[in-house]
């Protein structure tokens, strides 16, 4: 007997822009919503009003079931970092260099008529974060 199944029943929403396009909770956002300095470690990401599905459970979302259309707006920030961290590991297939540092984020979202959203990103933290710079599986350098 294994664990016990998650208990999805108190869940109320579910933001995601579903499977429509054959990627598994992905979407393209635009170019310019992010800026990153993998050298310094500082990156952006700011969205404003992308369109998502609010599937009210992750059950209902993964069956690509009923739900209501919604947008949501967010900004994350991440900080300088204060050392690099190089992995090369040529058994599993992986070069990076990251900058662990911190992030904070604000956000909203809208859907059925009701707005929530976060307090003021200057009121988040977060315990880690890292930008950097990855490669693996066909971008892995050989040799």
């Amino acid at each position: 007997m294994g664990p016990a199944a998650p208990d999805f029943s108190n869940q109320v929403h579910d933001f995601n822009p579903g499977l429509d396009n054959g990627l598994f909770w992905t979407i393209p956002v635009p170019p310019d919503s992010v800026i990153a300095d993998p050298g310094s470690g500082m990156a952006s990401l700011v969205v404003s009003n992308l369109v998502l599905e609010d599937y009210g459970n992750v059950i209902n979302a993964l069956l690509d079931g009923p739900n209501t259309p919604a947008t949501v707006s967010f900004q994350v920030h991440w900080a300088a970092g204060m050392r690099r961290i190089k992995v090369r590991d040529q058994v599993i297939g992986v070069a990076a260099d990251f900058m662990p540092n911190t992030a904070t984020m604000e956000w909203s979202v809208a859907s059925g008529g009701k707005v929530y959203s976060s307090g003021p990103e200057n009121t988040s933290s977060s315990v880690s974060g890292q930008v950097g710079h990855e490669r693996n599986g066909v971008f892995y350098p050989q040799g």
